[in-house]
C-alpha cells in the first residue's frame, strides 16, 4: 500500500482529529517530507486536509469525495476500479473498453461523480447530478447462457438492496424488474446491457450500470415528486462505503447466479406483490388495471387483469414487454 494510501487509512480512522506528523511518520515509518508529500496528493485529489502548527493534520469530516484508494480499501472482491469526476455515461464508456482487445480476468468497475447522459431502460435519460449520487458499472465476461440475462439484473436489485441496508438504516424495496425504492420513491435504477454470441447462446459481454440518489439534488420538475434519496445530509454516509458494498454485494450475487439464492429474497422484496398495479403494454397508454399476483421461475412477473376485454386472466410479462405504475 502506497504512503498516500496508508495516511488516508489513519486519517479516515481519525476523521475530525488532529494527528501530528511526528505520529504518522512514526506510524507508517516514512520521512515527514513523505507524509508532506501524500498530504499534497490527497488534497488534489479533493479531499479536505486540514494542516494546523503544533497539532498536525485532519481529514475535514463534511467531505464526501470518491477516490479509488478510498473505494478500494474496503472492497472484498477482485476487481478493477477507475473512477471518474464527468463522464457521458458509465454503460458507454465500459461497453467500450469491454470490446477492445483483452483477456478481461477480472471484472471491471467504473464510478463516475457526474453523468451527462446517463441512460435508464428505453433510452430514458436518468438524471445523474454531480456529488449527491452513486454512478457504477461492472464489465463482466461470464459464462452463462443468454436466458440468464433477466436473473442478472434481479441480482443486482437484491445485491444493491444489501448494500444500501448496511450503510443506511432504512428499508430498501424492488419494484419489478429493475428499480429500488426506499419510502415508496425510486432511489435507485438500474441499467443492464450485453452482447451475445448467437451460436453459442453464450453472453459475450455484460454491462451493469446501477444509479443511486444519495443525497438530494437538482432533479427536473417532472420527476422531483417522485425521485427519493437515502438520506438528507452528506454526512450522514460516505459515498465510497456505499461504492465498495455494491461492488462486493453485486460480484458476489453474480458469481453464483446460476444457483438462483438471490431469488427468495428478492421476491419477499418485490413490494408490488399483491398490489393493484397499471400494465403498459405501449408504454405510452393509460394502462391496464391488474394485480400483481408472483414472480415466475424464469424471472417474469404473474399478473391477473382486473378490468377490459382481458379481465380474470393471467399472463407472465417479461422485461422489455412494459412498464407499470403502481395504483388503481
Amino acid at each position: 500500500m502506497s504512503t498516500k494510501s496508508e495516511l488516508l487509512k489513519l486519517l479516515t480512522e481519525n476523521r475530525g482529529e488532529f494527528i501530528s506528523g511526528q505520529a504518522i511518520a512514526a506510524q507508517l515509518d516514512v520521512s515527514r517530507n513523505s507524509i508532506w508529500k501524500a498530504v499534497a496528493r490527497l488534497k488534489e485529489d479533493g479531499y479536505l486536509i486540514e494542516s494546523r502548527t503544533n497539532a498536525g493534520y485532519r481529514l475535514v469530516s463534511k467531505d464526501n469525495i470518491l477516490t479509488v484508494d478510498e473505494v478500494m480499501h474496503n472492497v472484498t472482491r477482485n476487481c478493477s476500479l477507475e473512477i471518474f469526476d464527468t463522464v457521458t455515461s458509465t454503460n458507454d464508456l465500459l461497453k467500450e473498453k469491454m470490446a477492445a482487445p483483452g483477456p478481461h480476468e477480472e471484472p471491471l468497475v467504473c464510478i463516475a461523480n457526474r453523468q451527462t447522459g446517463g441512460r435508464g431502460r428505453l433510452g430514458r435519460k436518468f438524471e445523474s447530478p454531480a456529488g449527491t449520487g452513486l454512478y457504477i458499472s461492472f464489465g463482466l465476461k461470464p459464462t452463462f447462457d443468454i436466458d440468464k440475462a433477466l436473473f442478472v439484473t434481479m441480482a443486482s436489485a437484491v445485491a444493491t438492496c444489501r448494500a444500501i441496508e448496511k450503510i443506511c438504516p432504512i428499508k430498501a424495496e424492488i419494484k419489478w424488474v429493475n428499480d429500488i425504492f426506499v419510502n415508496e420513491k425510486k432511489v435507485c435504477g438500474i441499467l443492464t446491457e450485453g452482447v451475445t454470441n448467437f451460436e453459442n447462446g453464450k453472453i459475450d459481454s455484460l454491462v451493469i450500470g446501477i444509479g443511486i440518489n444519495c443525497f438530494p439534488g437538482s432533479f427536473p420538475p417532472e420527476i422531483a415528486d417522485k425521485a427519493g434519496t437515502l438520506a438528507q445530509d452528506p454526512s450522514e454516509f460516505r459515498r465510497s462505503m456505499l461504492a465498495a458494498e455494491v461492488i462486493n454485494e453485486v460480484l458476489a450475487l453474480i458469481d453464483v447466479i446460476e444457483t438462483r439464492e438471490f431469488f427468495k429474497e428478492y421476491r419477499k422484496r418485490c413490494f408490488i406483490l399483491g398490489r393493484p398495479i397499471r400494465i403498459h403494454p405501449n408504454y405510452n397508454d393509460i394502462g391496464i388495471p391488474a394485480a400483481a399476483l408472483d414472480i415466475a421461475d424464469d424471472g417474469g412477473l404473474i399478473v391477473e387483469y382486473t378490468d377490459g376485454i382481458d379481465k380474470g386472466k393471467r399472463e407472465t410479462l417479461h422485461t422489455g414487454e412494459i412498464s407499470i405504475s403502481i395504483g388503481h
